[in-house]
């Protein structure tokens, strides 16, 4: 059987999430929800109950509005609404802070990002971005972060599944074991790419949002590594 490295090394389109793969994402999530629990808190409302809310909350809506930073505002928005009878000034205030600091956040790549990149690429790796949420405002994020040279494309779908996997595939003409999907989400980035024969890189990240407290469809299919880094020595190219 063919190890992981030798895949990897016939690896022709190499496919990565964006988000707590190439930057930090999850870290802003984070402390939208601690400033939002905090306003709460201070309205006489439990904090965890609260968090415990937003989770329940924000896992439901994923199949009406997909990922983004504005549909995640909206459940924040929605708690507050059905919480608090009048809302006043302070609170829309509150909150508008809340989400023009989570819709405009510094892009900061991950360390080992920028190297990692410039040494595929000068290796002639075909590398495409394959991300979700707001069209918008992940594009945004792509153009700011100085990496958009190494890529083909960037490409933002709602919600990744198998079937967006499969149109991606098809469009970039590559078949699926020749491909290599990269990326922090379970959910998301993992179990679609081994359910359409992709081969599949997971991230460890130290934050992992609530929806992505899944297990590996099939863990033996499954390389785990902490860093893009360590991509360039499965691959033999350090």
């Amino acid at each position: 059987m063919m190890t992981f490295s030798e895949k990897l090394r016939r690896t022709k389109l190499w496919i990565f999430d964006a988000d707590d793969t190439l930057w930090e994402s999850g870290l802003y999530f984070r402390r939208a929800e601690e400033d939002f629990t905090s306003l709460m808190h201070s309205l006489g409302f439990d904090p965890e109950e609260v968090r415990g809310e937003i989770h329940r909350r924000d896992i439901e809506r994923l199949e009406i509005t997909g990922y983004g930073a504005r549909p995640y505002m909206d459940t924040l928005r929605s708690i507050l609404n059905d919480r608090v009878d009048s809302i006043t000034p302070y609170m829309v205030d509150s909150l508008d802070y809340i989400s023009a600091s989570l819709l405009n956040h510094p892009l900061v790549l991950l360390p080992g990002v920028l190297d990692s990149l410039a040494a595929l690429f000068s290796y002639g790796k075909r590398m495409i971005v394959y991300t979700m949420g707001e069209q918008d405002h992940q594009k945004d994020k792509f153009d700011r972060s100085g990496i958009s040279g190494y890529f083909e494309q960037c490409t933002v779908v709602p919600v990744k599944t198998r079937d967006t996997m499969r149109e991606l595939l098809a469009a970039s003409e590559v078949a699926p074991e020749n491909a290599c999907m990269i990326g922090n989400s379970l959910r998301s980035d993992i179990n679609p790419a081994i359910g359409c024969g992709v081969n599949a890189l997971h991230i460890k990240r130290p934050i992992t949002w609530q929806a992505e407290h899944i297990d590996f469809d099939t863990p033996e299919l499954v390389t785990t590594v902490t860093g893009l880094p360590d991509i360039l020595q499965l691959a033999g190219l350090s």
